[in-house]
């Protein structure tokens, strides 16, 4: 009952896939590349180099333009602090940043990539193929939204589909949203809401700080994920990324409590009227009361209606908890520009994990199974 977490890679602050049948994820053929284009109005600076104008010009979009946290300078910069190299890429037509390892230039953000005006999503296909032709890495963007995909692919890139991401219309400030869990879900979510309720567990909004990401970190670690080596301190600098983000404010932490005991977080980022869940987890001792269930239909409605949100990015695919609440679900692929061997071996790669958490999410069971 997280948001959806990946298996270390070079993409630290995604989390993973959630799934549709592996029989569709197989990789679009490349098209034949576009012949070299001018780069010199492209920049490909190093995050560590950045001068200031440059990073001033990037906070600037970013309040101008940006809808989600990993457009900004302050998740790069956290990402980095995780242990990756990340370069930014600098162009008139927007801005965007890479995770730099081993020849391939992973995107830092999801579903638009690239920071610039919505609904431009020709850019990001300029973009990608000139950071490929400046630098000769291959580019990966991981889990785009299909029209961005798609643009990609009319210019030369490899695309291969992935599971969906899930939405919640929150213009009735999460009004019906109980009453959609309901009609999905069955008598045995009122029990666990009253049972939540007649136990005294009491909700806690907004924390940030590093006091708040040691709760975090406290329930994470006796979490199923910590079982299966899923949990942030064992994926790869997720504990250092994440830390980073919930010390400064940029992601605030809701806590469940058991007196002063942390059972369950929801992490959340706002940019505009875009509400992201990033990652929510529990404590196993927990489980019987469904905390995730809790934080995500009477937590999101006490700490975030009436506040002028008008969506609410649960960050992922289908699950069991999205299948519940979600209104609507945006179609992803993943785009590869570079090489094509490399690319079959990354799609075979995300078709597999997409596979395994399909079956365990079409046979009732929840992602841990996936990892069995």
């Amino acid at each position: 009952m997280t948001a959806t977490d990946r298996p270390t890679e070079p993409h630290p602050g995604t989390d993973p896939p959630r799934a549709a049948p592996a029989a569709r994820h197989r990789p679009a053929p490349a098209r034949a590349a576009p012949p070299p284009g001018p780069v010199h109005d492209l920049r490909i600076v190093d995050l560590d180099a950045l001068t200031p104008a440059q990073e001033g010009a990037w906070t600037t979009a970013y309040r101008r333009h940006g809808t989600r946290l990993q457009h900004s300078p302050g998740y790069a910069r956290a990402v980095r602090a995780a242990g990756h190299r990340v370069v930014v890429a600098l162009a008139p037509d927007g801005i965007a940043a890479f995770t730099d390892e081993d020849a391939v230039l992973t995107a830092v953000c999801a579903d638009e990539p690239v920071l610039t005006e919505h609904g431009q999503a020709e850019r990001l296909a300029r973009l990608v193929t000139a950071v490929h032709r400046a630098t000769g890495a291959s580019v990966y963007l991981p889990l785009v939204a299909a029209v961005h995909a798609e643009s990609c692919a009319r210019a030369g890139c490899t695309v291969w589909r992935r599971p969906p991401n899930s939405l919640i219309d929150w213009s009735r400030d999460g009004a019906d949203l109980w009453e959609r869990a309901l009609a999905r879900g069955s008598s045995q979510l009122r029990r666990k809401r009253r049972l939540v309720e007649r136990d005294g567990l009491t909700l806690r909004p907004g924390t940030s700080g590093a006091g708040a990401f040691a709760h975090v970190l406290a329930v994470d670690d006796r979490s199923w994920k910590a079982r299966q080596g899923q949990s942030m301190r064992l994926r790869g600098g997720q504990d250092a990324l994440y830390g980073r983000l919930v010390g400064t404010g940029e992601v605030t932490a809701a806590l469940l409590l058991d007196g002063e005991r942390p059972v369950a977080f929801r992490l959340d980022a706002r940019v505009g009227d875009r509400l992201t869940s990033l990652k929510w987890s529990y404590d196993e001792d927990y489980r019987r009361y469904s905390p995730g269930l809790y934080l995500l239909t009477e937590g999101l409605r006490q700490e975030w209606a009436g506040r002028g949100v008008r969506t609410v990015d649960l960050h992922g695919s289908p699950d069991a908890l999205k299948d519940l609440l979600h209104s609507e679900r945006v179609p992803r692929a993943d785009v590869w520009c570079g090489a094509a061997d490399r690319a079959a071996l990354r799609a075979r790669e995300r078709a597999d994990l997409d596979a395994r958490v399909a079956r365990a999410h079409e046979a009732g069971k929840g992602l841990r199974h996936a990892f069995d």
